[in-house]
């Protein structure tokens, strides 16, 4: 969800820098994406343009995801372990036409990467494929420690490409402790990320590479 608000509130900044209208922002996903996508779309007024699965192929199409897009398109969402096979999507493809189709348009059209799932699996057990930063469309990805990084539910995160790719006027500056902190979360207690960061220490490459394989067996 905070992606998906950084995407739509840089969107909207452009368009109205442009002098054009910016009341009907839309997504494109496919069908087998996690609820919280649809959650996204309802809760924060955005058109959700789902692809449709088909018979022995349940990822996103990368041609029909790109056909999909128009000048109302806050972002491309691709899943990094699919909700329903654990398949990942072709983002390297997603990404070559997507650039394709931004140079034909002038638009900017950008990628998120949900690896949820996926995020503490692929950099271990798949590491030739191509679906994180070192592809230039893709400008934020979320992963999730309560699924394979060993940490109870309630711990995610987001990060993104840079700070130009997250709106300053969405961060909070709070001063309770005397000092500058910036916030941009759904929750404000934060215990959780102790135990990721602790667990993140415990574990080398070696180590991790192990543990994803013996979550995956």
């Amino acid at each position: 969800m905070l992606a998906g608000l950084a995407f739509k509130r840089k969107w909207q900044q452009k368009r109205r820098a442009e002098g054009k209208p910016c009341d009907k922002p839309n997504i494109v996903t496919e069908a087998n994406v996690q609820v919280c996508w649809e959650k996204f779309a309802r809760y924060f007024e955005v058109e959700l343009k789902e692809g449709k699965l088909k018979e022995g192929y349940y990822v996103m199409d990368p041609e029909k995801a790109v056909d999909m897009v128009d000048e109302n398109t806050i972002c491309v969402a691709a899943i990094l372990g699919s909700t329903f096979t654990g398949e990942f999507e072709d983002v390297k493809l997603l990404n070559e036409l997507l650039t394709k189709k931004n140079k034909e348009t002038g638009w900017d059209t950008p990628i998120h990467v949900d690896a949820a799932s996926g995020g503490f699996i692929a950099p271990f057990i798949y590491p030739d494929i191509e679906w994180d930063f070192l592809l230039p469309l893709v400008k934020s990805i979320n992963v999730s420690g309560h699924k394979y990084s060993l940490v109870y539910a309630g711990i995610g995160w987001v990060v993104w490409r840079s700070k130009d790719d997250l709106p300053e006027d969405l961060i909070f500056h709070i001063n309770y402790l005397g000092t500058d902190q910036p916030t941009f979360t759904l929750n404000f207690s934060k215990e959780l990320l102790l135990l990721q960061l602790w667990v993140g220490l415990q574990f080398d490459r070696t180590e991790r590479t192990l543990l994803a394989r013996f979550s995956i067996s």
